[in-house]
């Protein structure tokens, strides 16, 4: 589980990183440093993301947006460590119009989780996955503080509408290929 892991931070990097212009990417050194407050709960730093993606003969604007949440159950793990779950908002915008914009919360990916995660789990990662076709995001659910993950894929249809699928590609389709230099 933990190659899975190194995996998709790797996958992550280059997907959000890896040569796209117009980036613009706003958090402390470490995006997915928590912070615990004097309640003991640890939370997310929060995190803004911006960059463009082409497909379908348009060019997309997209901005992902992550804010640990006081409204939403306290995770608290097998050692008694309490976590904020975490709210992503994806705004999604083509010729200077807003076309997709929607809150997630784990809630709305509960019914592709485990048992384990849907109570353990937080919400914990969203990026565009510019190797596929379409406008189709990566998410993650992880297990706070460990390398354990439940990987999803969400397609998102610019009329509002959303298409989430459990992401069953295994670790030889998510390395890089070789330039072969």
């Amino acid at each position: 589980m933990k190659k899975n892991f190194i995996i998709w931070c790797f996958l992550g990097m280059m997907l959000s990183c890896g040569g796209h212009t117009n980036q613009d990417a706003t958090a402390g050194a470490n995006a997915n440093e928590s912070e615990e407050s004097a309640d003991g709960i640890q939370r997310m730093t929060v995190y803004d993301f911006t960059d463009t993606l082409r497909t379908e003969g348009k060019t997309y604007t997209y901005s992902v947006h992550r804010e640990a949440s006081d409204s939403l159950p306290v995770i608290i793990d097998d050692d008694g460590n309490r976590y904020a779950d975490n709210i992503y908002t994806l705004t999604i915008r083509t010729g200077g119009q807003n076309v997709f914009q929607r809150r997630f919360t784990k809630a709305t990916f509960s019914s592709y989780l485990s048992k384990e995660f849907q109570k353990k789990g937080i919400l914990d990662g969203m990026m565009c996955d510019k190797s596929l076709p379409d406008l189709r995001f990566a998410v993650s659910v992880s297990l706070p503080q460990s390398d354990m993950m439940e990987p999803l894929l969400m397609k998102v249809d610019t009329n509002g509408g959303i298409v989430i699928t459990r992401d069953e590609r295994g670790d030889e389709e998510l390395e890089p290929e070789e330039d072969g230099v």
